[in-house]
């Protein structure tokens, strides 16, 4: 594939993850636990991993899909509110929680995301 049909491609996976990501949290309940297990139940403070790597696939599908694109630092502020709005949400969604740690890992996430492939360019420099 050329250049252009992988950045289609990785626009249309950042999209989607970003949709799944939005639709899982406004959810009122686990809803990933519901179609696995058929348990919609959640508890706060065992879900600290997944808020990290869900937001790190996000930081890395944004950063191979809009790398070259003008509105950068602009798009890494919008999701950055993106996540705090996600988090702040599950104050007012039903059997979710909101915690600090979860939009810490959130953020965590998404930097590193964003980042860890300029620092691998950096390293594999030298």
């Amino acid at each position: 594939m050329d250049q252009k049909k992988f950045i289609i491609f990785y626009k249309l996976s950042f999209y989607l993850w970003l949709s799944f990501i939005f639709l899982v949290s406004v959810y009122p309940g686990n809803l990933i636990n519901l179609v696995l297990i058929g348990d919609p139940t959640t508890y706060p403070g065992g879900d600290k991993v997944s808020h990290f790597l869900t937001y790190f696939v996000l930081g890395v599908l944004f950063n191979l899909s809009f790398k070259k694109n003008s509105f950068f630092k602009i798009m890494i502020g919008f999701l950055i509110l993106f996540s705090i709005i996600m988090e702040l949400l599950h104050t007012v969604i039903p059997n979710r929680f909101y915690e600090n740690f979860d939009l810490l890992m959130n953020f965590l996430g998404l930097v590193i995301g964003i980042y860890i492939i300029n620092i691998n360019q950096l390293f594999s420099r030298s």
